[in-house]
């Protein structure tokens, strides 16, 4: 049985763009991973083009919204959609910031950089179950669990680059700037996915 009752066509058609979305940034995050790997300018226009395409879901799920759902449930979706924007905005970012560097980035932060990806990754997973969990009565709070779990994870893989980057011999201001900038944009997106996770938690909870 639903808890939410996502019947209305409206509800559930702003639920089919939240999913889409988590799907879109999915979908860049293992891009932006290929790109790491292979510095390909198609890699760069793949995940330019996920962008917009998510801009638009974006626009599309917040003009439904208030045609549907209780007002008390508005503020919080229309929160995580925003959010949601903001991680592909991060992906996108971070693809241009890689994209800049015209040296080669260290193959210990590469490879760590690549891990967060993947762990983010498996956070939007929980995120997509956690929206399946409204509906199908699946287990919420161990989707949640898991997210601020990876969150924390990463936190600490954030602090281990930084921790081998002031080690590092840089060459110049540019190169420890994109270097820094980059592993920021990329562990930013775990923040983003665990922000999400407790606007759908007050939503839970209520």
């Amino acid at each position: 049985m639903s808890i939410f009752f996502f019947k209305r066509k409206p509800e559930r058609e702003v639920i089919e763009f939240i999913k889409y979305h988590i799907g879109l940034s999915k979908k860049a995050i293992a891009i932006l991973k290929e790109f790491l790997d292979n510095k390909d300018k198609e890699y760069l226009n793949e995940i330019t083009s996920i962008e917009k395409e998510g801009d638009e879901i974006r626009k599309k799920a917040i003009l439904k919204l208030y045609e549907a759902f209780l007002p008390s449930m508005r503020r919080e979706l229309n929160y995580s959609i925003e959010i949601l924007d903001e991680v592909l905005d991060s992906v996108n970012h971070g693809a241009k910031i890689y994209d800049l560097m015209t040296f080669e980035l260290d193959n210990n932060i590469k490879e760590k950089c690549k891990l967060v990806l993947d762990m983010s990754i498996e956070m939007l997973d929980c995120l997509i179950n956690a929206v399946n969990a409204f509906e199908e009565r699946g287990d919420f709070n161990e989707c949640i669990k898991i997210i601020k779990m990876r969150e924390e994870e990463i936190d600490d893989i954030h602090h281990e680059i930084y921790r081998y980057m002031v080690n590092m011999e840089i060459n110049n201001f540019w190169e420890g700037k994109l270097m820094s900038d980059l592993v920021d944009m990329i562990t930013n997106i775990s923040d983003l996915i665990e922000d999400v996770a407790n606007e759908f938690q007050v939503i839970y909870l209520s």
